[in-house]
């Protein structure tokens, strides 16, 4: 053969969404001679899947068995015919086609500069764009078989639809000839520019795309629907509905296939619920998922938690964060199958609980007043399960200074530290730790309230910031080193992620509204390193009672040696949060992770 047969090749980079597994094999071939040859060479029962540009295409993260043709680049010859049709190969692109015709003054093609593949997907599925549609245009097309066989066909040889060609036969397009009109060239080429131009105005274009995820119900536009159930701009993982066009699903931030097709599925579920419209779908998707987390019979239930309550919010400094947490989880408990109901706490919990019958509670609310032990005590007292640690581990946990001297009393270092409880104590504070120090409330979580101090006049009004929040102070010594986070699920830790951030430290705009942060999964380190740090966390949850999830945050510093900092007891689950992406880097979806916390509520 005289293309090139690759094994095992990632298709990430053939596709426009820029996601996908891998092909077990994947053939370019020389010229449609060669691909003929090479075609009738393979067994029979050989699964083939055909691809051009790799737009209208979602192959899965699990990637595609068999062989798969990439015409990209090959199958490209476009000629002007006798009869002034136009002869085009499957692998030219349809923009290039569209520019051909306007040259040869040939008019009717210039919607195809909108399609964002080429002639073959646009014949397979009848693709079109701005009024007009491929096999308008089709006189003849020219197939091969699986037997490697090339012959004539016509359209009334396929049943041609909406975004749809069907076939008897099991082929695919090697050709096909265009029956245009005659037209001044300057018209047609102005009007593709102007249908470019209106593309790039209100399409995505500069973002990872497959085109049109939905077709246009009768009547009706699919984008006008998603924006109207609210979905512009939802995202799940990397994958978003597009802000500038409704109808195109971006990768955004590294999605994988699984974040896309989930989103897909979202969206004609809420589509469906809002406005009774079924949206369906123009985009092919192939392959396999990745291997799905084997659950039980029972675990596959969502049933068996009954009826959940979402509990966010909250008086404590942290609100604005778990209402960014609980919207997150609420939704993808929805997804699940699960009978949620959000709840907003603006006071007290037992009122916001009161009225309502609920089986079970999964506790998003951070800080004081929902992680502290306080609303664990709650629920204990009125019967309800709730997700996550008990009232004593929440409280020791939610308590820095008591963490610390637990930690300290296990064995495990913990940086050196010194109790403020007014201004006569910072000589005797500087004395013991010296410059530089931060430092913090003792109940408050997400940096809320920490100053790093470099003198006795910043040491002053760093107390004074940090009494605010009416808690116990305590100086801590600056450490310098690396930064990392280990985040527990089910006593099991996940992936080590690394933190950097320009700013002083990692504070609460770092965490939640810098971009400039950067997270690193995998951390960098090597294998022994970040097995000891998986155990150290697994160990410092231990000591303080804590169960079903945690995050634990821990320093190497310049001599190499460890320094745990703290640990958080109800994580973050915001579009910055850490336990959701290093669940990813495992292999467990956001759903999967949110569904897995809510069972520690069963036990």
């Amino acid at each position: 053969m005289k293309g090139k047969l690759l094994l095992n090749e990632k298709l990430i980079k053939y596709t426009s969404w820029r996601v996908g597994g891998c092909a077990e094999r994947l053939y370019i071939p020389f010229d449609k001679q060669d691909l003929c040859e090479f075609i009738a060479a393979l067994p029979h029962e050989e699964p083939v899947f055909w691809m051009g540009l790799g737009s209208n295409l979602l192959v899965r993260d699990g990637g595609i068995a068999g062989t798969v043709i990439n015409t990209k680049g090959r199958l490209k010859e476009m000629r002007l015919l006798e009869d002034r049709n136009v002869y085009v190969e499957a692998g030219v692109p349809c923009a290039h086609v569209a520019r051909y015709c306007a040259e040869q003054g040939l008019i009717g093609a210039e919607f195809l500069a909108g399609i964002p593949g080429t002639m073959g997907g646009a014949l397979k599925m009848n693709a079109g764009a701005f009024g007009g549609e491929t096999w308008g245009i089709v006189k003849q097309v020219e197939m091969i078989n699986a037997s490697g066989l090339v012959s004539s066909r016509y359209p009334v040889d396929f049943n041609v639809s909406y975004r749809s060609v069907q076939s008897e036969n099991q082929e695919w397009f090697l050709s096909c000839q265009l029956q245009l009109q005659s037209g001044d060239t300057a018209t047609s080429q102005k009007k593709i520019k102007s249908l470019l131009e209106h593309r790039a105005n209100t399409q995505p274009t500069n973002q990872p795309s497959c085109g049109s995820v939905f077709k246009n119900p009768e009547g009706d536009y699919a984008a006008r629907l998603i924006e109207k159930a609210g979905l512009k701009g939802y995202a799940i993982g990397g994958a978003s509905v597009s802000e500038k066009h409704a109808n195109f699903i971006v990768n955004t931030d590294n999605a994988s296939a699984a974040d896309i097709e989930d989103l897909i599925y979202l969206v004609q579920k809420q589509v469906k619920e809002q406005l009774g419209v079924e949206l369906q779908t123009e985009v092919c998707m192939v392959g396999k998922r990745m291997k799905e987390i084997q659950m039980s019979d029972a675990q596959q239930n969502p049933e068996k938690f009954g009826r959940v309550a979402v509990l966010m919010g909250g008086m404590a400094a942290e609100r604005p964060v778990s209402l960014r947490s609980g919207k997150a989880v609420y939704e993808a408990l929805l997804r699940k199958g699960v009978d949620a109901i959000a709840i907003d706490v603006t006071g007290s919990a037992i009122d916001a609980l009161a009225e309502i019958k609920v089986d079970r509670v999964f506790n998003i609310m951070h800080g004081r007043g929902g992680e502290d032990g306080v609303l664990q005590g709650v629920l204990q007292v009125m019967g309800i399960p709730y997700t996550g640690s008990g009232v004593m581990a929440s409280a020791l946990s939610m308590d820095k200074l008591r963490t610390k001297l637990c930690w300290q009393g296990s064995g495990l270092v913990t940086p050196q530290w010194f109790l403020l409880q007014s201004e006569s104590d910072l000589d005797a504070c500087i004395e013991k730790l010296g410059f530089p120090v931060i430092v913090k409330p003792a109940q408050e979580g997400s940096s809320i309230g920490m100053s790093k101090a470099n003198s006795r006049d910043e040491l002053q009004k760093a107390l004074q910031t940090a009494l605010a929040y009416q808690c116990d102070v305590y100086a801590e010594s600056w450490v310098t080193g690396k930064e990392y986070t280990v985040a527990l699920l089910n006593g099991e830790a996940l992936p080590v992620i690394r933190v950097e951030t320009p700013n002083v430290f990692y504070d609460y705009e770092a965490k939640y509204n810098a971009t400039t942060t950067q997270y690193h999964c995998p951390s960098g380190l090597n294998d022994e390193q970040e097995s000891f740090l998986r155990t150290l966390a697994t160990k410092s949850s231990k000591v303080l009672g804590v169960k079903g999830w945690a995050r634990v945050d821990v320093f190497f510093d310049e001599d190499g040696q460890y320094q745990l900092i703290e640990i958080n007891t109800v994580p973050g689950m915001t579009d910055h949060s850490l336990v959701p992406m290093a669940a990813k880097q495992a292999g467990i979806d956001f759903d999967d992770l949110v569904w897995r916390v809510l069972e520690t509520s069963l036990g």
